[in-house]
């Protein structure tokens, strides 16, 4: 299977949901280095982990540091919307797709966006890397069914629809509960809800800003 290897850091931030909620401890080198990230990204959020954590599949992007996970509506994510009938249609069910963003940093030295890092043990990063296999739709080999690299992502098709009680952040949500924290999902989630769940858990800290945010991932 021939795949894409290279994928880009888009460093701009929106709104931020979760912006006046109260913050977490900053992390700091007694913190060690959480193996899980999730990252607000205006409407959207994704969990990174460290690349090696997905075996075969982090072959893909050679000398990644992390990948980004997201879900999303499959036509809005690899094509945007061009006319205002497009957009109406957002919320209505539709495919979905899995968006795969490689980093040749840890997330925290990358996003200048709102983050919380999760301490992870073995369980809980073998429980999300299973949840996360089971989100792409397995091709005739049961290998990920890449459709198209937009923007330096690689987006493949996912195993489940979007709809307006599974989006992006009702998936993040259920990959969360799959490693084992307990985070809830709701219909027609926002990225705060999410955030929210995850800022009283222990062992929770806020990163500090990337250092050089135009570092990007591996071509």
């Amino acid at each position: 299977m021939s795949l894409p290897r290279r994928a880009f850091l888009a460093g701009a931030a929106g709104l931020s949901a979760c912006a006046t909620l109260p913050e977490p401890a900053a992390c700091t080198a007694a913190t060690g280095h959480p193996a899980i990230w999730v990252v607000e990204r205006s409407w959207h959020t994704e969990i990174g982990i460290p690349a090696a954590a997905m075996g075969s599949f982090a072959t893909v992007f050679p000398g990644a540091a992390a990948l980004m996970f997201g879900f999303g509506k499959r036509n809005f994510m690899i094509s945007p919307a061009r006319g205002f009938a497009e957009w109406l249609a957002g919320p209505f069910p539709g495919p979905a797709v899995m968006q795969v963003t490689a980093l040749n940093v840890l997330p925290p030295e990358a996003f200048d966006a709102p983050m919380i890092a999760l301490p992870a043990t073995s369980a809980a990063l073998e429980g999300l890397v299973a949840a996360l296999w089971r989100s792409f739709a397995p091709g005739p080999q049961g290998e990920p069914v890449f459709l198209n690299l937009v923007q330096g992502s690689a987006f493949y098709e996912a195993a489940r629809g979007y709809s307006l009680a599974y989006t992006c952040n009702a998936w993040t949500a259920e990959m969360l509960t799959a490693a084992g924290f307990p985070v809830h999902a709701e219909p027609a989630m926002l990225p705060g809800a999410v955030m929210r769940q995850l800022l009283p858990l222990a062992g929770t800290c806020r990163p500090r800003g990337p250092v050089n945010p135009a570092r990007s991932a591996a071509a």
